[in-house]
């Protein structure tokens, strides 16, 4: 009776049985940073897809439409390469993608001009860059190492909101300023917004049906948003090529000859006026 006992004493049991509850104690094995990003990478990819093929549609609607249901094969297609077994982040691990470095949020920062298609100033710009900073202390912005919040930009647009209201009741000779703030906490606002987009990109939620349809949305306001600041980007250059004077005259001159060539005429270019002259 004394030896079955013993036998079946936890000293006792199989090697195999310990080896496999210390390997489920240990921590997982790091994944490979592409793979932990493939959802924040794979809609980028259908974007460039779009601005390489173009859609096959020729309305808007349908463009729009078109582009918002493609984040379903892109959220399907990183899912085969998104690990499963992912460990939760440290909180030193959860620092927003702006605080990462200064670079990416100027290059956050540069990238708000293409939503309204403003001209680069480098002053303004480093100006807006500088008083992103002074957003953050005015939130008490919490500290990396920290617990974060689960949305900086709620908390901007917070803030939007309650100058909004300032600017119309507030005296007239606070306008002014109050108008500075307002750029200000636009600009802090929309590198919230990357910042939150970025996080669920990186961190997504796949235990849950409402993680998985967060996701599934945010790459979808990804890729639209995206293709919208590209073709934005895209349009302000075809402009500032028609408002240059040596591009108009280069056009001219290519139309010039396009039309000598269908009457049969000579063509002659001296380098500084396109000239035409008839033999006949």
């Amino acid at each position: 009776m004394e030896d079955h006992q013993q036998a079946e004493s936890p000293q006792n049991l199989p090697n195999a049985f310990k080896n496999d509850r210390a390997s489920s104690l240990r921590p997982a094995p790091p994944c490979s940073a592409w793979r932990t990003a493939a959802h924040l990478y794979f809609p980028f990819i259908t974007v460039a897809l779009y601005m390489t093929f173009g859609s096959p549609f020729n309305t808007i609607q349908a463009n729009i439409i078109c582009i918002v249901l493609s984040a379903i094969p892109t959220y399907w297609l990183a899912s085969l390469f998104y690990p499963t077994d992912r460990p939760e982040p440290t909180p030193r691990q959860a620092v927003r993608f702006s605080r990462k470095s200064d670079i990416y949020r100027a290059a956050i920062l540069y990238t708000y001009r293409w939503l309204f298609g403003t001209p680069f100033n480098l002053q303004f710009f480093l100006a807006d860059f500088a008083t992103t900073y002074l957003i953050s202390v005015a939130i008490a912005e919490r500290s990396a190492g920290t617990q974060q919040r689960r949305s900086e930009f709620i908390v901007h647009l917070t803030l939007v909101a309650i100058n909004a209201v300032l600017i119309f009741v507030a005296p007239s000779f606070l306008g002014h300023i109050l108008s500075l703030i307002d750029r200000m906490i636009w600009r802090a606002a929309y590198i919230a917004l990357v910042d939150d987009v970025v996080g669920v990109l990186t961190r997504p939620n796949l235990k849950t049906r409402k993680g998985n349809v967060l996701l599934v949305v945010t790459q979808a306001f990804t890729i639209l948003l995206t293709s919208w600041m590209l073709l934005r980007w895209k349009r302000d250059l075809i402009l500032s090529y028609q408002n240059d004077e040596e591009f108009q005259a280069a056009l001219a001159g290519l139309e010039l000859k396009d039309a000598s060539d269908d009457v049969g005429l000579d063509f002659e270019d001296d380098g500084d006026r396109f000239l035409v002259d008839d033999e006949g």
